[in-house]
């Protein structure tokens, strides 16, 4: 015979006792009861609240003539916690269980006319001295700004490090890398044309004919290197003294002169400079003439050798870096 099914309570006093599978829903029904009970309780009383304020209260004024703001406690706080009884998980057996009423609040009872008095005419305005005053703030705790790169130079490179490389690349295409660094070692270019070179770096007459070092080869200047061969042939005696040899005055050697012709070429502040790579023979070829800048002491020392056309090439250098022409001595 099935159970009877006991019928839904309506008060506390009908509340089934413990153990009973009815009394979880019966105590969560009584809370919900209150839980409205006390809703209606709070909306009448905001209701009967604002009608009972017949004329706005003006906000009170401060000393400096500003708008003093009072801070109001809400009339509504956060409900307490209900007890542990009320706090019940009820299986929902309908929907018609759970009666929740709608809840809507009357717009027409919220007055209007309390916010006439505020405007923001009413706020005080800054004065020049606060807003100079922030202003300042403002400036100094934001950091300083940099505009990159911060010198005019797009690049910073080192110009013995470019020479080095320009002579390497020059020495591999001749094909005289392995004996340039041998300062006693002399020979003479084949008098084949070498169509894989420009202009400048053809074999002259002086190359095929006379004996000279390796290093000379590697200049990219032809005219300069037609005449210091032509000079490092010369009996000791009878060159410049920057082109002698401590040996023998009557001797042909030309390792000491190509010694100090390395030195003033390789020179950290004044020696040659390159403008170039290898990327083509143009301008922005180290194998042109047009690419290398002669330093000041090559041209000091060696002045002998030199021809206007590379001097003007490097003026013309110098002057996009803010140097002067070139000088045969130091005022």
């Amino acid at each position: 015979m099935p159970v009877e099914r006991r019928k839904k309570t309506k008060t506390a006093e009908e509340v089934p006792e413990t153990g009973d599978p009815e009394r979880k829903r019966v105590l969560n029904v009584l809370a919900q009861r209150r839980y409205r009970q006390r809703q209606r309780e709070k909306t009448a009383a905001l209701e009967a609240q604002a009608k009972s304020q017949s004329a706005p209260q003006p906000f009170p004024r401060a000393q400096d003539g500003g708008v003093q703001v009072i801070p109001e406690h809400s009339t509504s706080s956060l409900e307490s916690p209900p007890d542990d009884d009320e706090i019940v998980e009820e299986a929902v057996r309908s929907s018609a269980d759970l009666g929740f009423p709608d809840m809507s609040f009357g717009q027409g009872a919220l007055d209007m006319s309390l916010f006439d008095d505020f405007s923001l005419g009413s706020l005080p305005t800054p004065s020049p001295l606060s807003s100079s005053w922030t202003g300042s703030t403002a400036s100094s705790t934001c950091p300083p700004s940099f505009s990159f790169p911060l010198s005019s130079d797009a690049q910073l490179d080192v110009p013995i490090l470019s020479a080095m490389r320009g002579f390497i690349a020059i020495s591999t295409a001749l094909n005289i890398s392995s004996v340039i660094w041998d300062p006693d070692y002399l020979h003479t270019l084949p008098a084949v044309p070498l169509p894989n070179l420009p202009w400048n770096l053809q074999p002259t007459p002086a190359q095929m004919t006379i004996p000279h070092h390796p290093m000379l080869d590697a200049l990219p200047w032809p005219s300069v290197r037609e005449r210091l061969i032509c000079i490092l042939s010369l009996p000791s005696m009878c060159r410049p003294p920057v082109a002698q040899d401590d040996g023998d005055p009557c001797g042909t050697g030309q390792a000491k002169a190509i010694q100090r012709l390395t030195h003033d070429l390789d020179d950290f502040r004044e020696g040659v400079r390159v403008h170039g790579n290898v990327v083509g023979w143009n301008n922005s070829s180290e194998l042109v003439e047009e690419a290398w800048e002669m330093g000041e002491m090559f041209y000091r020392n060696w002045w002998f050798c030199v021809d206007q056309k590379a001097v003007e090439t490097t003026n013309r250098r110098r002057r996009e870096r803010g140097l002067g022409a070139l000088k045969l001595q130091t005022l």
